[in-house]
């Protein structure tokens, strides 16, 4: 198997890469070590004696997560580059609001991820900005010295957008932030969900997986009657946008549906993430038929959209008596699974 058919190779060549330079690095004082997710980078700093602090936005491995980082001052810091520039500039800020001054951080990432372009970001954050290294088929970039306009975006607040989905049951005023998924717009996969959705039977429980900023769970809410609606996300800035959309919902900050603390629910609602980091991973959406099957009632419903040229047929009767096309396009179809045939949670 080559590495590119490895998900992970992209981020074992970064860290990788990084960790080969830092010999080259100031390690004295602690280290901010962000969105490590293979924890390399975290654990080679310690063996070197640094003192580190974690700061994970996605519960990878259920790993703790924040939206923000914990207070400084940090002497450094690290930060793997993320799929979204605008993630990466808060990402950016966000280090430079916690590190002293004269300090440095120093974002790694694969070429086809782009990382050449993160110097012009890091530049606009830090006083200044270069390659660092190179290698691998990755770059390490850093910035030192947080710049004059560091603060200036210094808290989630500040990185709040508003958005109009222009869609039926969603309010005007949207609440997003970088990095959550679809932040630009409502996406056509989302929309051609929402347009076939069945109604739930008043007082249903409900679980939107995947939730992003929570529009699947607030529209299906808005259009049923005492429903409970719960809303899941490995991001916690996305439960942080449900908290604004949907004050009083149960957030759940997790990687995956493996939790006693969930279930039974009488529906799952999804747009399932199928990716692990850059590399698409269509396996991850068949764990998903899989586990959300054994959290439903006994006549329970999965509902999910997904890319139309995958073949679901075959796993979604593996686990449910029932199985039907809701709605399709040229690129997405609508899935629905009634009446799981594994036992389900008491």
């Amino acid at each position: 198997m080559s590495r590119r058919q490895v998900p992970e190779w992209r981020d074992r060549a970064a860290a990788g890469l990084l960790i080969e330079q830092l010999d080259r690095v100031d390690l004295t004082g602690p280290a901010l070590v962000m969105d490590d997710p293979l924890l390399d980078v975290g654990a080679e700093l310690k063996r070197r004696g640094v003192t580190v602090t974690a700061h994970d936005r996605r519960a990878l491995g259920n790993r703790e997560a924040a939206p923000w980082p914990s207070p400084g001052p940090y002497g450094m810091a690290t930060l793997r580059l993320p799929r979204a520039k605008e993630e990466l500039a808060m990402g950016l800020s966000a280090a430079a609001s916690v590190l002293g001054p004269g300090s440095s951080i120093l974002v790694y990432g694969a070429n086809d991820e782009g990382i050449r372009g993160a110097v012009s970001l890091v530049g606009k954050v830090f006083s200044s900005a270069d390659t660092f290294a190179v290698g691998g088929r990755c770059r390490v970039v850093q910035g030192v010295g947080p710049g004059t306009g560091a603060g200036e975006e210094a808290s989630l607040e500040a990185w709040r957008a508003f958005l109009d989905l222009d869609y039926p049951d969603l309010p005007p005023h949207w609440v997003s932030y970088p990095g959550v998924f679809s932040h630009g717009g409502l996406d056509d996969g989302t929309r051609l969900l929402l347009d076939s959705v069945p109604s739930f039977s008043a007082g249903s429980r409900i679980l939107d997986y995947g939730c992003g900023s929570g529009v699947i769970g607030y529209v299906v809410r808005e259009r049923g009657v005492g429903l409970v609606v719960e809303m899941l996300d490995v991001d916690a800035v996305s439960l942080e946008a449900v908290r604004e959309n949907m004050p009083g919902a149960r957030r759940h900050l997790m990687d995956g549906l493996h939790s006693d603390d969930l279930g039974p629910y009488d529906a799952v609602v999804s747009n399932p993430p199928f990716h692990q980091g850059k590399a698409e991973d269509p396996s991850m959406i068949e764990s998903f038929i899989d586990v959300a099957s054994r959290l439903l009632s006994r006549k329970g419903s999965l509902v999910f959209v997904a890319q139309r040229r995958l073949s679901l047929e075959r796993p979604l009767k593996k686990q449910f008596r029932s199985v039907k096309i809701l709605a399709e396009d040229r690129t997405f179809r609508v899935w629905e699974g009634q009446k799981p045939k594994q036992p389900t949670r008491k």
